[in-house]
C-alpha cells in the first residue's frame, strides 16, 4: 500500500508560515510523531532501521512482535509491516493514522477526511488526545475490542452470499490437465498435492471459466484450501496465488522509492472477518479416528507446522500435524494446542516449522510460549540441526525415509518415549 504525496502546503497556524507535509515528516522523529497521537512508542533497534507494533489492528499483529519495519533514514519514514495477512506500507502519516484509529486507511489510502485527521495531528494544529481518547483514536497499548470467540461456520453466516461458498468446492478443478497454466504449473512443484490428496483435504483450483457460476469470482486461478473448525463446519476458504512467488520478485526489484508506492503482493488472501489466529489447519477432530493417528501423537506430540501444504504432505506420509497459517503462532492458537497437547499427548509438542530465517525465529518464540506453559517442547529441525541437512526445507518436502531415518528419533528420544 502505497500514500502518494505532493508537497501539500498546509498552515501552521501559530507560526504563520505555510510547511509541506513532506518536510514535517522528514522534522519529526518517531517518538514525537507519536506523542502528537497519544502514543509512548517503544522503538527497537538504532540506526536506519528500527521495529515497532503494528498499529493497524491486522489479524497477524501481536504486541511485542514489533512486525512493522521503519527506514527512519529516509524522511517520510517509509516502513513494511512483516505481519502476515497485513503487509501494509506508506510513511509516517500513515502510522499517525494506525496510532489514532488502529485501523488501516479506507480503501488502502489515506484521502478525505482520513488524511485531513492525520495532517492536522502531523502539523500540531489538534492537541495530542487527552487520557480518555474516543473510541476511534485509541493509542496503541490500550484496550483494543475483543476478539470473538469462534469464527461463524459458513453455513450459518448472516451473509447470504458467504453462505453461498459453503459448497464452493463442487466447482474446484482438481485435474493439473484442466487448471489454468499457472496454477498447475504450482500443483506439479508440490508433489505432496496429488489427486487424492486434494480430494480428501477438499483442496482445489477455481476455474478461469466458471460458467454461470460467479461464486469467488474475484480468485479465479486461485488455489483454495479450506479451515475447518474441531467439529468438521468449513469456517472460511483461502485462496493461495501461485503467482505469487513471480509477483514477489519483481516487487522487490523495483528501486525503494518506487517499492513504496505498489501493494506488496500477497501470498495468501484470507477473507475479510475471519480469524485466523483463532484456527488451525487441519484441527478437525474426525482425523483422530484415521489409523495411527493417536498413537503418532502419543509418541511425538501435538506437530506443529507452519503452511496447508506441509499439514497435507506429511499427512500424507501418515504424520498427523496442524498448520497455524504464517509463521508466527497466536495466544489463541497456543491455547489449542497446549489443550489439545494435555488431553492428547502427555504434554507433549513437536515444532517443525520451514528451516529458514523466517521459520527458525517463528519457531523460537513458539518454543519459549510452550515452554511457559509447561509443555513438553522438542524441535524437529532448524537450519542448523542434522548438520545442516534440511535447510530451507519445508516439512511438505520431507520423505518417508528421511522422517525414519532422521528426525522421528531424536524427537521420541527427546520426550523420553523409546522407539
Amino acid at each position: 500500500m502505497s500514500v502518494p504525496f505532493k508537497p501539500l502546503l498546509i498552515n501552521a497556524m501559530n507560526e504563520g508560515r505555510y510547511i509541506s507535509v513532506d518536510d514535517l515528516q522528514a522534522q519529526l522523529t518517531l517518538p514525537e510523531a507519536a506523542a502528537k497521537c497519544g502514543v509512548q512508542l517503544d522503538v527497537h533497534g538504532s540506526g536506519k532501521q528500527v521495529r515497532l507494533d503494528c498499529p493497524f489492528g491486522c489479524p497477524g499483529d501481536h504486541v511485542g512482535k514489533r512486525e512493522i519495519s521503519v527506514d527512519t533514514g529516509n524522511p517520510q519514514k517509509v516502513f513494511c509491516c512483516h505481519a502476515y495477512g497485513c503487509q501494509v506500507r506508506g510513511n509516517l502519516l500513515t502510522l499517525m493514522h494506525g496510532w489514532l484509529t488502529s485501523t488501516l486507511p479506507t480503501g488502502g489510502r489515506l484521502k478525505g477526511m482520513e488524511f485531513k485527521r492525520a495532517r492536522e495531528r502531523l502539523a500540531g494544529i489538534v492537541a495530542p488526545p487527552s487520557s480518555t481518547p474516543t473510541d476511534t483514536e485509541k493509542p496503541v497499548g490500550s484496550p483494543q475490542p475483543s476478539e470473538p470467540s469462534r469464527n461463524t461456520p459458513l453455513v450459518d453466516s448472516e451473509n447470504e452470499k458467504a453462505r453461498e461458498l459453503a459448497t464452493l468446492d463442487e466447482k474446484f478443478v482438481t485435474d493439473v490437465a484442466h487448471m489454468p497454466p499457472a496454477a498447475a504449473i504450482y500443483v506439479r512443484r508440490h508433489p505432496c498435492l496429488s489427486l487424492a490428496s486434494m480430494q480428501k483435504w477438499r483442496v482445489g483450483v477455481l476455474p478461469a471459466d466458471g460458467g454461470g457460476d460467479k461464486r469467488a469470482w474475484s480468485l479465479r486461478g486461485q488455489l483454495m484450501y479450506p479451515v475447518l473448525s474441531e467439529d468438521g463446519q468449513l469456517l472460511a476458504w483461502v485462496a493461495r496465488d501461485p503467482q505469487f512467488e513471480m509477483k514477489d520478485q519483481a516487487f522487490n526489484q523495483l528501486p525503494p522509492e518506487q517499492r513504496t508506492k505498489e501493494k506488496q503482493p500477497a501470498k495468501h488472501r484470507f477473507p475479510v472477518g475471519f480469524h485466523r489466529g483463532l484456527e488451525l489447519f487441519g484441527q478437525q477432530s474426525s482425523r483422530l479416528r484415521e489409523p495411527g493417528y493417536r498413537e503418532t501423537l502419543s509418541c511425538y506430540g501435538i506437530i506443529v507446522v507452519e503452511g496447508f501444504n506441509d499439514v497435507i504432505g506429511l499427512d500424507a506420509l501418515g504424520i498427523p500435524a496442524v498448520g497455524i497459517m504464517s509463521n508466527k503462532i497466536t495466544a489463541g492458537q497456543l491455547a489449542k494446542v497446549e489443550r489439545w497437547a494435555k488431553l492428547l499427548a502427555a504434554g507433549k509438542v513437536t515444532i517443525l516449522f520451514d528451516a529458514d530465517d523466517a521459520g527458525d525465529e517463528g519457531a523460537k518464540e513458539a518454543a519459549w510460549q510452550f515452554l511457559q506453559r509447561g509443555l513438553d517442547v522438542r524441535l524437529g529441525w532448524s537450519e542448523s540441526m542434522h548438520g545442516g541437512a534440511f535447510k530451507v526445507r519445508q516439512p511438505e518436502s520431507l520423505t518417508r525415509d528421511e522422517w525414519e531415518r532422521v528426525l522421528c528419533s531424536p524427537i521420541a528420544r527427546e520426550s523420553g518415549v523409546a522407539e
